[in-house]
């Protein structure tokens, strides 16, 4: 598919989504948007995310983990 193609159909597509849903398509394509960099950056902005990564990967060393067979068990 061709960029001008791609380009038409998403600008169509937008023009048929209603209000409440061109809010959650902006917010995707502005994630899309962003550099990993950024991503990364945002991240390590979060305290209460790199509170998290830190006591995961505590659990992690500890072996305070679950294995994958019994997640798959419950999906």
């Amino acid at each position: 598919m061709e960029l001008s193609e791609i380009k038409s159909k998403i600008e169509d597509t937008v023009k048929t989504l209603p209000p409440d849903k061109l809010k959650i398509a902006l917010d995707l394509l502005e994630d899309l948007k962003r550099t990993d960099e950024e991503e990364t950056q945002l991240l390590l902005d979060d305290t209460g995310f790199m509170e998290e990564y830190r006591q995961a990967k505590e659990d992690i060393r500890t072996g305070r983990t679950i294995k994958w067979e019994d997640i798959k068990r419950d999906v």
